[in-house]
Order: structure tokens, then C-alpha cells, then sequence
């Protein structure tokens, strides 16, 4: 049963009401967007993970495959640089979904979401569609939380990066040392 205003409209016809009901409706498919988003994301950092091993151990095994080349197998510690950065990129625009998430939560489990329904309009400064949270774009908080220095430090990142550098690092001390 709906509940009749004074001007004679049900609460289901009022413009008012509808436009926060359709706000409502396109921030839950915004969410399922933005979790689709991450998970295509984590796809690629996946792939791009699965392509440095691949340069990775085509270098390592053409230097030590070949007597001739086995001095330059420091060299391959230069391959997961740009692997790294990119991987790095990816998991930034990641990170940008995720500032969207934490925003939405905070939305949904704050004394905002009860406001808005009381005055059946979102009242905070919140968008509907922002997925990547471009409304905060140019804020302190959004940067520091998005940025590639900040997931290039990301212990998934670096260890898996920086270990195979090292790795290389080592083969050529052992290489020059014991003289392969």
C-alpha cells in the first residue's frame, strides 16, 4: 500500500522518490561493475606476471645456454623493470575501484545512507557512475591510495620483481666466481 502525499501522488510516482529509488538501483550495478573491474584486473596483472617469467627465463637460458653470453646474464636482472612498472600501473587503476568500494561502504554503513533516505536524495557529495572515483580524484587521500610508488612497494609486487633480479644478480656473481 502506498502512502499518499498531500498532492495527491503516491510515494511510487513521486519524481523525488524515483530518482533516489533509480540512484540507488545504479550505485548496487556500479558496485557489481567495480567488482568485475578488479577481477579483469587481476586477470591482467596475472598475465603480465606470466610474460615476465617467460622474458625472464628466455634471457637466463640464453646466457647460460651459450659460453659466450653467460657474462652478460646481468643483463636479464634489467628485464622485470618494465614488467613491474606496468604490473605496478595495473594494480594503481586497480586501487582506484577499490577507493570507490571503500567510499560506497562507507556510504552505505554511515549515518549518510539513513539522511538520504530520510530526505530521498543522496546527501553527501557522492556520485552515482564514478567507478574510478574520479570525484576524488584531485584529493590528498585518493593519491596516496592510488599511487604506483605506493603498489610498487606492495610486497606481491616487489618480492616477485625484485627476486627474480636478485636472482640474476646471483647467477652472474656465480658465473663470474667460478668461472662457468
Amino acid at each position: 500500500m502506498s502512502i499518499e502525499h498531500s498532492t495527491g501522488q503516491s510515494e511510487r510516482d513521486d519524481p523525488k522518490n524515483a530518482a533516489f529509488r533509480y540512484q540507488l538501483e545504479f550505485l548496487k550495478l556500479e558496485f557489481d561493475a567495480i567488482n568485475k573491474a578488479i577481477a579483469r584486473i587481476d586477470d591482467t596483472t596475472a598475465k603480465v606476471k606470466n610474460w615476465t617469467m617467460v622474458a625472464w627465463a628466455g634471457g637466463v637460458a640464453l646466457s647460460l645456454g651459450h659460453s659466450e653470453l653467460k657474462r652478460y646474464i646481468l643483463l636479464t636482472a634489467i628485464i622485470p623493470i618494465p614488467f613491474y612498472y606496468v604490473d605496478a600501473w595495473w594494480r594503481r587503476i586497480q586501487r582506484s575501484f577499490i577507493f570507490r568500494v571503500n567510499k560506497i561502504s562507507e556510504f552505505l554503513n554511515g549515518e549518510c545512507l539513513q539522511k538520504s533516505f530520510h530526505h530521498q536524495r543522496l546527501m553527501i557529495d557522492f556520485r552515482v557512475l564514478d567507478p574510478r572515483a574520479k570525484q576524488h580524484a584531485n584529493t590528498v587521500e585518493y593519491e596516496l591510495f592510488t599511487s604506483v610508488w605506493r603498489t610498487m612497494r606492495f610486497r606481491e609486487l616487489s618480492v616477485f620483481y625484485v627476486g627474480l633480479a636478485l636472482i640474476s644478480a646471483a647467477l652472474w656473481l656465480s658465473a663470474v666466481w667460478l668461472r662457468w
